[in-house]
């Protein structure tokens, strides 16, 4: 018995160890990669010269095998060049062969050497060496970030990169089809507490702060201020928790264009909270004054248009005028004084009300 016991489990034993290579690939794990445009070519080599063996609709899933050519090739694909390897992979029908990295999309994971590799190439191509190492400490500082003042850091640098990045790219991106835009909507993983979405009707990308995102890191740390001032920027990018070029004081009415709601008591909400913000800490005091810029800007602008009616206005006015809060400077007051003024005959003055009725 124990004879026939011993015989069967060798047997077994055998099998397993004798299946063929591919079984075995099937069966190990591998890093998942999709393709992020249409007609990918799967070639039986690394390069263009190869061998095409299929061609494949974006969104196809891929297995990574392990191998990685040992060259990069500049190709230009959707109005950017990209410089990156060709890796070998298998389809989920099971065929092998090799693809363009820079037609693939993939999740950055620190277990992956794969795509840390991939991530490297791309941001070297896309934005040069500075401003990846640039992109690599920021990404550090903010997923270090254990205190208030660690997380103003990384947020002021975070902006200043952002704007970096933002410049470069429209001066890198060659749009000939809105259509055929390039995909870098995983800059989002290079750059954590931010989202990438288009703009100017989609033909431009731009980098936005996701405050939710950010809020996540601010309750995580021991100090008050930080969360304050998320709260702060979720008051003002209030519709989805993104920061974005038409804050809650205004209402977008063309992709590059929109009315001021001043008389609906946004203005002066947002004012109220700006100053307590301020007032409970300075931590983060360059970015509130620059809001208050921003919000007094909208209503004293020479260019802006108005929403709603004048009585509304010079209500809301003057409320924000008898408050006469710390924060507004004397050029502020000024300003807002001369235009409480300027409302009471806002034709004589070329100012444009009630923009809701289309007059």
């Amino acid at each position: 018995m124990f004879k026939r016991f011993f015989l069967y489990i060798s047997l077994v034993f055998l099998t397993i160890a004798c299946k063929p290579e591919r079984e075995q690939q099937l069966a190990a794990p591998a890093t998942r990669l999709t393709t992020s445009l249409d007609n990918v070519r799967l070639r039986d080599a690394p390069g263009e010269e190869a061998k095409v063996l299929q061609h494949l609709p974006k969104g196809t899933v891929l297995y990574d095998l392990g191998e990685v050519s040992d060259f990069t090739t500049k190709v230009r694909l959707r109005g950017i060049e990209l410089n990156e390897p060709w890796l070998k992979v298998r389809t989920e029908s099971g065929t092998t062969g090799w693809v363009y990295g820079g037609a693939l999309n993939f999740t950055m994971n620190d277990s992956s050497e794969l795509a840390k590799l991939l991530m490297q190439k791309r941001l070297l191509a896309l934005f040069g060496q500075n401003l990846a190492d640039r992109m690599a400490v920021y990404r550090q500082d903010f997923q270090k970030a254990a205190s208030a003042a660690d997380l103003a850091k990384a947020y002021r640098s975070g902006t200043t990169l952002r704007d970096s990045l933002v410049r470069l790219l429209q001066d890198k991106i060659t749009v000939t089809d809105p259509h055929e835009l390039p995909d870098l909507f995983w800059l989002e993983q290079t750059m954590p507490g931010f989202v990438p979405q288009l703009v100017a009707e989609g033909t431009a990308y731009y980098l936005f702060w996701n405050y939710k995102n950010l809020l996540q890191k601010a309750q995580a740390t021991a100090e008050a201020a930080d969360d304050d001032f998320v709260h702060l920027a979720l008051a003002i990018y209030a519709e989805d928790s993104v920061e974005y070029f038409f804050p809650t004081w205004m209402i977008q009415t063309s992709d590059y264009g929109g009315s001021s709601l001043l008389g609906r008591g946004i203005h002066y909400q947002i004012l109220q909270q700006l100053a307590e913000t301020l007032r409970k800490s300075d931590l983060f005091e360059p970015e509130i004054r620059h809001w208050k810029t921003l919000l007094i800007n909208d209503i004293t602008g020479s260019y802006v248009t108005y929403w709603e009616q004048a009585t509304k206005i010079t209500a809301e006015l003057d409320t924000i005028l008898v408050k006469n809060y710390p924060i507004l400077t004397d050029a502020d007051k000024v300003a807002l004084q001369t235009r409480r003024k300027q409302f009471d005959d806002p034709a004589a003055h070329k100012i444009s009300v009630n923009q809701q009725t289309g007059d």
